[in-house]
């Protein structure tokens, strides 16, 4: 249960450390990088939280 809840802070830990990039620097290839960052980690999270259990 700790391992869960350590994900979910790090993955709004990674959602503090990118989302001032597009704000500050709005160029479209930073904006689409960061949401395919953000894309990737919260698939990522979401598979570890709601997954079977089964690995490759």
């Amino acid at each position: 249960m700790t391992d869960k809840i350590l994900a979910g802070v790090a993955l709004l830990g990674l959602f503090a450390f990118l989302i001032p990039v597009p704000i500050f620097v709005p160029h479209p290839d930073l904006i689409l990088f960061t949401l395919g960052c953000l894309l990737l980690a919260a698939f990522d999270f979401w598979r570890e939280l709601f997954g079977n259990g089964r690995r490759r």
